[in-house]
């Protein structure tokens, strides 16, 4: 029987059963790969771009890279929202201080193309300031995504939340400078601002916030 509530109107039932909500699990690789490559790079419309080109030569990139093991993007961080089969939302989140610099570069020489990892160079030069995290001391939201057919529902906050009930330290994340109604969101779940990220292309700046562990919303 179908969970939900059931109204009689004279010989007619009306079955008003409640969406099923999204369930948030660790990715698995074999069912979530193609969406999670697509939700990653619609992650910024800026920045995902300006690393990695169009989506079709990127989504092929990032899918190699989350099956590896050593870098940012790795199954490893990652969490799935799920309704039945279908992937809706993901996030990446990591302790930055557990992951190997030089494992994490040889993932990227595995995942891009020779001409690709030259080009990388002067862009990691010019995201310098919002890459570095070493004044991050908790963990790292990297990269929220619900689809957009999805979005509306919370299934963004669950998967924050979810995440910060995972981890003892404080969460941190990066947020465009003028994206207005994310601000507000990451406030609304108890995160602050804690610094100014500028860098020296339209649209890549960002505040970086973080949520105290022992603040909860």
């Amino acid at each position: 029987m179908k969970k939900g509530l059931m109204f009689t109107r004279g010989s007619r039932q009306t079955d008003l059963t409640m969406p099923p909500q999204p369930q948030i699990r660790p990715m698995d690789l074999a069912t979530d790969l193609e969406a999670v490559a697509q939700l990653i790079y619609d992650t910024d419309e800026y920045l995902f771009p300006f690393l990695f080109g169009t989506r079709a030569h990127a989504l092929p990139v990032l899918a190699k890279l989350v099956t590896l093991n050593a870098n940012s993007f790795s199954h490893r961080h990652i969490l799935c929202a799920t309704e039945g089969n279908e992937v809706v939302g993901m996030l990446i989140g990591y302790d930055h201080r557990t992951i190997d610099k030089a494992a994490e570069q040889a993932d990227f020489q595995m995942a891009l193309p020779l001409l690709d990892q030259l080009l990388m160079l002067p862009k990691y030069w010019i995201l310098r300031p919002f890459l570095d995290k070493t004044e991050i001391t908790g963990y790292y939201i990297q990269n929220v995504c619900v689809a957009a057919n999805h979005r509306g529902k919370g299934i963004g906050s669950d998967l924050i939340r979810h995440f910060c009930s995972l981890h003892t330290g404080d969460a941190w994340l990066d947020v465009e400078l003028g994206n207005k109604a994310a601000l507000a969101l990451y406030e609304r779940l108890g995160f602050v601002i804690h610094s100014k990220k500028s860098v020296f292309l339209p649209g890549l700046g960002s505040y970086r916030m973080v949520k105290r562990h022992n603040n909860d919303e």
